[in-house]
């Protein structure tokens, strides 16, 4: 009778770790890959305060293994102000305005293309400017991508007609 339990319990217990592998299969997820996926929607109604446009965008990330790293599209289309002057990663929950901490056209970098466009590129430590007065000082890449993480930055693209934005988007975790 022992013998018969010993091998039911090893055969639940082979079951289990089969059905513990199959799980983490399906989640997507790897566990030696460090590697982030972030995302956001930008509209209008997501500015402080909202906006009525029809511009929209969409903005995707990924982090690098070793966290140094962000790899970014920004697609942009119908802005109703005008030509974008910039486009930024701001520090600040949703329905709050905050300070630039990455750009990602405009400024030092690229133009922004137009009232529609895509831009892409990669950001490091040293395209970090801040925003020093909530905390996180120029360079500090991994300040930026633990806001990031938790959900408190956003992606603003500006314009004339708009100069504090005309869509914005919070970015989240993918």
């Amino acid at each position: 009778m022992k013998k018969m339990y010993a091998v039911l319990f090893a055969a639940l217990f082979g079951v289990s770790l089969a059905m513990a592998g199959v799980l983490a299969a399906a989640s997507g997820h790897k566990d030696d890959d460090n590697e982030r996926e972030f995302k956001a929607k930008l509209t209008g109604f997501q500015e402080t305060p909202a906006i009525s446009t029809t511009g929209n965008g969409r903005f995707t990330a990924m982090l690098s293994d070793d966290g140094t790293t962000l790899t970014f599209t920004l697609t942009y289309s119908d802005l109703s102000g005008g030509a974008a002057t910039a486009a930024h990663i701001h520090l600040g929950q949703k329905n709050v305005a905050g300070g630039v901490s990455v750009f990602l056209c405009g400024g030092a970098k690229p133009a922004c293309p137009g009232t529609s466009g895509t831009v892409t590129g990669t950001r490091t430590a040293a395209d970090v400017v801040g925003p020093a007065g909530q905390g996180i000082a120029a360079g500090e890449f991994a300040e930026l991508v633990a806001a990031m993480q938790a959900g408190f930055t956003y992606v603003n693209i500006h314009n004339a007609m708009f100069p504090s934005g005309e869509i914005r988007g919070q970015i989240t975790e993918d």
